[in-house]
């Protein structure tokens, strides 16, 4: 059963978290293989604003992060095309930056990935 969490800064338009939950779980069931509506969770997680950090300095800039936990039996590719539409989601919805949304892609089959802005990062490359 796919779960998404979104960490964000509290005092989000009401509103919008609702439409993007909503988009979130349509998307994941039109993306996700052998998934269904009802068997996604989303949860909204919300930081108080004089909590909220970048780089160690305090920041208003809203920067949801997403936590999405998935079991096995969805391609690599369905989980890459469902983090960018989920960053877009947000993107729209929120009115933040795309490449402002981070995840994180808990999988049981293949390991962690992160995603910035949707794209999955790869951390194996050398750096010269």
């Amino acid at each position: 059963m796919p779960f998404v969490t979104l960490y964000l800064r509290k005092g989000s338009d009401d509103a919008a978290l609702e439409r993007s939950m909503r988009e979130i779980t349509l998307a994941g069931a039109n993306t996700l293989e052998n998934t269904l509506e009802r068997m996604i969770r989303v949860s909204v997680y919300e930081a108080e604003p004089e909590r909220v950090y970048c780089g160690g300095v305090p920041t208003q800039q809203l920067q949801p992060t997403v936590l999405f936990r998935i079991g096995p039996g969805r391609s690599a590719e369905a989980k890459a095309s469902f983090m960018e539409q989920i960053a877009e989601i947000l993107s729209r919805n929120l009115d933040c930056r795309k490449e402002d949304v981070r995840g994180y892609v808990m999988d049981n089959e293949e390991g962690h990935h992160f995603c910035i802005g949707g794209k999955h990062k790869d951390f194996t490359k050398k750096v010269k």
